[in-house]
């Protein structure tokens, strides 16, 4: 039996550790008495547009780790739409039950991986502008850098809310001893660098390129910000841009979303975060082992979570997303016509993460192996921030909500909703979103949104026969080993 505690697991540190190194881009971080030359260092390193480049992919490099595996315990297994088996350690029970403190050692992964994505994107900042260089490739690499400090500070201010604001390199402990900034604050450099990233970056990407941050992937995550602020006039606005450029379409089949041959190259594909084992070895993802059922063939796969029974009741027999989409029932028949049943979870398991076209997938699992993207931005988020906005009282552009949602339920293969009255569509969007985006990193802050986070727990919590003891607060405690290392940190109430 496998069991799986994220403590063990954490390949960064906290804030204090992250920030007080030089965070360049060199393979090994440990000199034995260097000679100056050896050093890589700002004073030797910015001076051409290669350098420039080797920067960003740094802070790219840095993005993958922050949503690695801390990010979806917090995002989705802290949720009503996920439960830990018995195959999972203590800390998935935690976030299962809710039941961690402020010294979970998961919650210190996004917190440090965060902030040190964000001191290597000031670092880009703050020195490529001195570089000589082409300054319409100068643009694209600051409007990487800002696009890539908007996501961390985005997670950051969703997760914890009011966060230390840091915008220049931090190179020595000197100055690590920050407060915490009100998340209006932080939310106001947000939308600064994303509109300037939508402004400066390229509508599209080819060769060695393709996969980087688009004016696009600037616009839907300002979309989204705007979403999480309420600001329906601006969210409903900047999703109808997108949807009205038309450079954007949604997947006739839905499971392409998934596909690990269509990555970055599907029509429904905004922005996702490249894992790919071959090109950067041990840094493959593994979400599918964890949601694969105990012991499904072709490699690894530990059973550790299944889907709370309420939500695959939300899918009607005909939807996409049900069988043979976001789960898979016993007994399972997949591609290559094994039929497989399993004890670990209990009941229907995650297939969302299964490509079963790739061989890798289907019969070469293993720990840090697997080639699936984790999607950031997907066509089908942006109708339902559209939607969502226009119903909630922002301008109409393009479509009517209701015709975004059907979109997306017409994808699936549902009829129109067929509602009216701003009541029960909204009820009718919510429920969409949580049929399309199940293990995308999305449900616990559209609770968190819609101001339901303590009452979906509650309901998960009773229907699972677990304490019912609803959530403390609407954010997540300030990591522990943050509060003992910086004395100017406070802790969210209720925790």
């Amino acid at each position: 039996m496998h069991t799986f505690d994220t403590t063990r697991l954490l390949r960064r540190t906290a804030i204090g550790a992250a920030l007080a190194a030089v965070t360049l881009f060199a393979a090994c971080s440990d000199f034995l008495d260097p000679k100056p030359n050896d050093v890589l260092a700002p004073e030797n390193f910015y001076k051409s547009a290669t350098d420039a480049v080797a920067a960003v992919n740094g802070v790219y490099e840095q993005t993958k780790w922050a949503h690695w595996l801390s990010f979806w315990y917090m995002s989705d297994i802290a949720t009503d739409d996920i439960y830990a088996s018995p195959n999972f350690g203590s800390d998935g029970h935690h976030f299962d039950e809710y039941t961690f403190n402020a010294t979970e050692g998961t919650l210190a992964g996004p917190w440090g991986d965060s902030y040190t994505t964000i001191n290597r994107a000031n670092a880009v900042l703050d020195h490529v502008p001195g570089i000589q260089m082409d300054s319409t490739l100068k643009a694209r690499v600051l409007g990487e850098a800002r696009y890539l400090r908007a996501l961390a500070y985005f997670n950051l201010v969703r997760f914890y809310g009011d966060v230390p604001l840091i915008e220049h390199e931090v190179n020595s402990l000197q100055g690590l001893d920050v407060s915490r900034a009100p998340k209006d604050q932080v939310y106001a450099l947000i939308v600064s660098d994303l509109q300037t990233a939508a402004a400066n970056l390229p509508a599209a990407y080819s060769g060695a390129d393709l996969g980087r941050v688009t004016s696009g992937a600037a616009q839907a995550l300002l979309a989204k910000v705007y979403l999480q602020q309420k600001n329906w006039n601006s969210a409903a606005q900047t999703a109808g841009t997108i949807i009205s450029s038309g450079r954007y379409a949604l997947n006739p089949v839905w499971k392409d979303n998934f596909s690990v041959e269509k990555e970055f190259i599907n029509p429904e594909s905004i922005w996702e975060i490249n894992y790919d084992h071959v090109l950067d070895p041990g840094a493959g993802s593994v979400v599918t082992l964890f949601s694969l059922p105990s012991n499904y063939p072709g490699g690894d796969s530990y059973g550790l979570m299944g889907l709370v029974p309420s939500l695959v009741r939300l899918y009607a027999p005909g939807d996409q997303r049900g069988n043979h989409g976001t789960f898979m029932a016993p007994p399972y028949t997949d591609k290559l016509n094994r039929t497989v049943s399993w004890t670990v979870p209990n009941g229907p398991a995650f297939d969302k993460y299964l490509d079963e076209n790739s061989d890798q997938n289907m019969t070469k699992r293993g720990w840090v192996q697997q080639d699936n993207n984790w999607i950031i931005s997907r066509f089908a988020d942006v109708l339902l921030i559209y939607a969502e906005a226009v119903n909630e009282g922002g301008t109409a552009g393009p479509m009517s909500a209701v015709q975004a949602l059907d979109s997306v339920r017409h994808r699936a293969g549902l009829p129109s909703v067929g509602v009216s009255g701003q009541g029960a569509l909204r009820d009718s969007i919510r429920v969409e979103r949580r049929r399309e985006f199940v293990l995308e990193g999305q449900r616990w802050f559209d609770l968190q949104r819609y101001g339901t986070l303590d009452a979906a727990m509650r309901a998960k919590q009773a229907e699972m026969g677990y304490a019912v003891i609803g959530v403390p607060s609407q954010y997540f405690p300030i990591p522990q080993s943050e509060l003992d290392i910086n004395p100017n940190l406070t802790q969210n109430p209720g925790w």
